[in-house]
């Protein structure tokens, strides 16, 4: 669905929330003199970025020298790419440029979310490329810029169907958006009898179709691309692009590309011609940054590629008369600024980056700018210096006039003869070789190159006066100081353009995905409705400098990871000092530095947080005081069942020990009776029927300490 907010990055022209200013005229006036204004100022900003860009591609000045050597140093060039690799390496050495922070412990998941989808977007505008063309600006034109917006142009396309069933030709017409542009139909002649008549009538029935379709449809998608610097008009009051009171735009669109945008053909052709290029200083820049392009913006002869001059003016203005001023885009064509459009804005939508900026103005220095005199000094010295050699090769020669053939002398070919009259009438002048001399010279500026640049061969660990250091802490100390300019620039592309360029890729998001939509994200297929985010959540650019190599980071990390598992293996993943997600977190780090950009092909980095432990309710003191005589009651119970117990076992004991006596005595009156008398006494029967009453007195004993135990009592 196309949006036609105040928050569109392109308006229709016959929008209805267009605010139509109560003076246009006024408007008009403004416009006019902001960008006069904005555009003398950088004109001068534009002398020095083209001379830095012919400096960097080889093509400076020729010196003051008028001698035979060309000779050119590119000292411009190999600083900055030296310089691009390790920035390049210090934001997308990690999986996550950008992490979004979250406010609480609810706020997790969906700022992990925002986190990753945003990231995404920026891999699929192919942020390594725009961000690399932006840091490279930055580095020899002063300023690098990136403009993000939400793209709802038309995209029309043209596709070629042939031998689609009736079926798929159907569904293929139910698509939104879909106009059938050329139809053919293949049917098949069916003869049938009339069921009334009785006549054989013949029926088409169609078999197949080739068709040609157009889809015309919104594009409805973030796009981030890097700006040309030339592009860009500033205030010259301004202290910030952000709280600049005047910023604009300019570009050369076609006429079809105004039509995609909404705006009347007829209308844009009235300014065809208009667009060959911005301005004399800006074709200066893209001249010297396309010396091969004799031609940079050839006219076409179909009416929609004709060009166009369309500028975007962003400025503080009261539209709505209220006395405050807020921020409008006015759209003007042409080179005389006709308007479009106006409409109200709440950001701009461009980010600015800077190495060296310059506090209290907005546009600051550059290495480029350092380096263009050192590079122009050694040029001029090589130069000397090769003249210098090559008149010690090539000698002078003195001749007497009349008596050489002047054509021989001028002749420098190898083994050609000198015609001469008499002998001695050439001889060479003797110009010695001091070329030499300027050697200390050239290491000076060498020096000084790195003084102002930190690019050293110390920086990369290359110099080998500073590897005979008699310790390591030194040689970390020599090459860490090396690396703290490019370390500083870093920080400044963080904080400034980094921070900006990801707030409004945010807020973009946010106000125009209106619907939720499905992406694979670290590998699994996510539900996102950005809708549900917050705007306004802090955001950290991961920017991966530090004074420690990449093997002592490695290395502090293992030994993290072993304390974090001896925690782990002894109080459990409950405890308070380490949990899983921070030891998922380290082992995905460290698979970063190992140079793997996706870690979840190793490890699961997004752990489900531990159920939160249900706090022990503290028992009623009443309730407490119950329990305790209750366990006194039973502690006493239990004593009295024990003491119970003691006297009838006590019992048995004395009864076992009486019968035994009985037993024996017994046994001795047998005996002497049978001595005495002779009589038979029966032994066993007098044992059974004394067993008899010992069982039953144990049985009842044993049934007596059961019901006790059993609480009955007894």
């Amino acid at each position: 669905m196309k949006n036609t907010s105040d928050v569109d990055q392109y308006q229709e022209k016959d929008s209805d929330d267009v605010k139509e200013p109560a003076n246009m005229e006024e408007l008009q006036s403004v416009i006019n003199s902001a960008m006069d204004d904005a555009k003398d100022f950088i004109d001068q900003i534009g002398q020095e970025r083209a001379l830095a860009t012919e400096y960097y591609l080889g093509k400076e000045p020729t010196g003051t020298s008028s001698l035979q050597s060309e000779f050119v140093d590119t000292s411009v060039r190999d600083s900055i790419l030296f310089m691009l690799p390790s920035i390049m390496r210090t934001f997308f050495g990690t999986k996550k440029v950008v992490e979004f922070i979250p406010k609480n412990a609810d706020d997790i998941p969906l700022a992990q979310q925002q986190t990753d989808y945003i990231n995404h977007i920026i891999e699929r505008n192919q942020g390594f490329s725009v961000l690399y063309d932006a840091f490279k600006d930055s580095l020899v034109r002063k300023s690098g810029f990136i403009k993000a917006y939400w793209d709802d142009s038309i995209s029309v396309s043209t596709h070629e169907y042939t031998d689609l069933s009736p079926e798929a030709y159907m569904a293929l017409l139910m698509e939104k958006d879909v106009e059938v542009i050329e139809e053919t139909v293949t049917s098949e002649s069916m003869v049938m009898m009339d069921q009334i008549s009785g006549e054989e009538i013949t029926e088409e029935t169609p078999v197949s179709y080739d068709c040609k379709i157009r889809r015309v449809k919104p594009k409805d998608e973030v796009v981030i691309e890097a700006v040309p610097p030339e592009e860009i008009l500033i205030s010259r009051a301004a202290r910030d692009i952000h709280t600049s009171p005047y910023v604009a735009h300019r570009m050369i669109k076609s006429v079809g590309d105004l039509v995609a945008m909404g705006y009347d053909q007829d209308d844009m052709m009235d300014h065809v011609g208009s667009g060959d290029y911005l301005d004399n200083q800006s074709y200066q820049e893209q001249e010297a940054r396309s010396p091969l392009d004799e031609n940079l913006f050839p006219d076409r002869s179909d009416l929609g590629d004709r060009s166009v001059l369309y500028v975007e003016h962003y400025l503080r203005y009261d539209l709505d008369e209220d006395g405050i001023d807020e921020l409008i885009r006015v759209c003007t064509v042409g080179d005389a600024c006709n308007i479009v459009n106006v409409s109200p804005w709440d950001e701009l939508p461009i980010a600015m980056f800077e190495t060296d900026p310059e506090p209290h103005t907005v546009i600051g220095n550059c290495p480029a700018d350092y380096l263009i005199p050192i590079q122009a000094s050694k040029s001029q010295i090589m130069r000397d210096t090769l003249d210098s050699l090559g008149h010690s090769i090539f000698p002078r020669m003195t001749i007497v006039e009349g008596q050489v053939n002047i054509d021989d002398v001028l002749n420098t070919d190898i083994g050609q003869p000198i015609r001469v009259r008499a002998p001695g009438m050439v001889q060479p002048m003797s110009i010695p070789f001091v070329g030499k001399e300027s050697f200390p010279f050239m290491q000076y500026l060498d020096s000084l190159k790195e003084d102002r640049t930190g690019v050293s061969k110390a920086a990369a660990g290359l110099n080998a006066d500073a590897l005979q250091s008699s310790t390591k802490t030194a040689v970390t100390a020599t090459v860490s100081a090396a690396q703290g300019r490019i370390e500083l620039i870093c920080r400044h592309l963080a904080e400034g353009g980094m921070q900006s360029l990801f707030k409004l890729i945010n807020h973009l998001v946010i106000k125009h995905q209106d619907q939720e939509a499905v992406v694979r994200l670290n590998n699994e297929f996510v539900a996102v409705d950005p809708r549900f985010w917050d705007a306004d959540k802090d955001l950290t650019v991961n920017v991966a400098i530090s004074k420690n190599s990449d093997e002592e980071k490695m290395q502090v990390l293992s030994m993290v990871a072993g304390k974090q598992e001896q925690i782990l293996q002894m109080l459990g993943p409950d405890n308070p000092l380490v949990t899983m997600q921070q030891y998922a977190n380290t082992l995905s780090r460290m698979i970063e530095m190992a140079g793997f950009k996706d870690s979840t092909a190793f490890v699961n980095t997004n752990i489900p947080p531990m159920p939160p432990q249900q706090e022990e309710q503290k028992p009623d003191p009443a309730e407490m005081l119950a329990q305790a005589e209750m366990q006194k009651a039973q502690v006493s119970a239990q004593k009295a069942i024990i003491d119970s117990e003691t006297d009838r076992m006590k019992i048995i004991m004395d009864d076992d020990f009486k019968r035994d006596e009985a037993e024996a005595d017994i046994a001795l009156k047998a005996a002497e009776l049978r001595a005495k008398y002779g009589a038979q006494v029966s032994m066993t029967e007098i044992k059974a029927l004394m067993e008899r009453d010992r069982e039953i007195l144990r049985q009842v004993a044993k049934t007596q300490a059961t019901g006790l135990f059993n609480g009955s009592g007894g």
